[in-house]
């Protein structure tokens, strides 16, 4: 099989998931939220990204929009919030940092779901029981854990936590629980390719991992082929401890109100230029070309409808955020159409290489690219050390009142000096 797939008899792999989270990041400093249902919304209120379990019981589904569900939170008492990032993105570092204690590596695999080597332990499982503990009594956060030989594995035994103790270990000869899983709800599979697994048999996550190779890769080719195998206990999947440099960075917000002004346009996209810009250079990065895209409300039928976009590769990779602004606001000149309300914005900076592989040029080092450079990174220490407001540019406005609505949004109770919480 060679390295690529390894067979391995115990739990080694876990994955750690943060149990409805962002609702648990709002309970930590609301207990009286506890047993409670609540839901928190996406970007401008629009729909439910999470809800507590008492909120699932009251028949609200994930993404179902707010104002078809307005009359069911108001007659069950169901608390709403807004989303509130600033918050969640902490939090999910605070909980990140304490599982890294209880393993010798850790994959983040998104914001509430982290996976764990825990080859080095002889009981696994009493070491996910132990940390999950630590976790909640740390930081407020309850988690469920699953663990298997893989990390597919992992990630189905995750799910049978969730509904049991907490803590589920799963083998792949665990036929039982295999069988309990249906074939869409493994890790890679999903609701389309469910469809055709089940026209030749396959319901189930036990059937999936039964059936002959040559059928599933006739269904869903080699990436199928690898959940397949690791259903199997064949290992294809190795934890990335370092995460690999990203080749695109998009930034884009819906509009909390309708924008049809050019100004607002372009305020609005001076301010997702500097924010991809920055993701851009925390990792290092230049960007070989840029797309600025532009829609209106595909949900208002009764308005005049028009998107588009446009690109522009550069002579030379930057990272320059002047620079990039000054493009972005020549490229939304291009496709900006008057008589319509936009509904969004957005920039996406292309082929990313990381910045030591930058080819040098001839006026690299001219006085005025130096003092460029000192400008930019003079912004980005005053920025970094004061907050996005201590320096900006120019384009970017002072009080912009096309950003996205977030009326219910809780205090920013660990990151923003003025919304600590005070003890009376």
């Amino acid at each position: 099989m060679g390295r690529r797939h390894q067979r391995d008899t115990s739990p080694v792999i876990a994955l750690a998931d943060c149990n409805n989270f962002y609702v648990s990041c709002e309970r930590v400093f609301q207990p009286s939220l506890e047993e409670r249902p609540v839901i928190v919304l996406s970007n401008n209120d629009g729909c439910a990204v999470a809800r507590s379990n008492e909120a699932k019981a009251l028949g609200i589904s994930m993404g179902a929009p707010y104002f078809q569900i307005r009359r069911t939170c108001e007659n069950h008492g169901v608390i709403v919030f807004s989303s509130n990032y600033e918050l969640y993105g902490d939090m999910s570092r605070r909980v990140t940092s304490v599982m890294a204690r209880f393993a010798p590596g850790i994959e983040v695999y998104s914001i509430d779901e982290s996976f764990l080597d825990l080859r080095a332990f002889a009981d696994p499982l009493a070491r996910a029981h132990e940390m999950r503990r630590i976790v909640r009594r740390w930081t407020g956060i309850p988690i469920s854990i699953g663990l298997g030989q893989t990390k597919t594995l992992a990630k189905l035994a995750n799910r049978l936590a969730k509904k049991g103790s907490g803590c589920v270990a799963v083998d792949a000869d665990d036929h039982l629980a295999l069988a309990g899983v249906e074939v869409e709800d493994v890790w890679g599979v999903g609701r389309r390719l469910g469809i055709r697994l089940r026209r030749v048999g396959v319901k189930t996550a036990l059937d999936l991992a039964l059936a002959p190779a040559s059928t599933i890769r006739s269904v869903g080719g080699v990436t199928l082929e690898r959940t397949h195998r690791e259903l199997g206990g064949l290992r294809c999947f190795e934890l990335e401890q370092s995460p690999r440099p990203r080749k695109n960075i998009c930034s884009s917000r819906s509009f909390g109100r309708p924008v049809t002004t050019l100004e607002d346009l372009e305020e609005a996209l001076a301010n997702y230029v500097v924010t991809a810009a920055r993701r851009m250079r925390g990792e290092a990065s230049l960007a070989h070309g840029i797309q600025v895209f532009l829609t209106t409300n595909r949900f208002r039928e009764d308005l005049p409808q028009y998107r588009n976009s446009r690109s522009l590769s550069f002579d030379e990779s930057t990272a320059d955020p002047m620079r990039l602004v000054s493009v972005a606001k020549r490229l939304l000149r291009a496709i900006y159409r008057p008589g319509y309300a936009y509904k969004k914005v957005g920039v996406l900076l292309l082929d990313l290489t990381p910045a030591c592989e930058r080819q040098m040029t001839f006026f690299e080092h001219s006085a005025k690219a130096v003092r460029r450079q000192s400008l930019v990174d003079a912004v980005e220490e005053v920025a970094a050390g004061y907050g996005h407001s201590g320096a900006f540019l120019a384009a970017q406005g002072i009080q912009p009142d096309w950003v996205m609505r977030r009326n219910r949004r809780t205090p920013r109770y660990t990151t923003c000096w003025s919304d600590l919480p005070v003890a009376e």
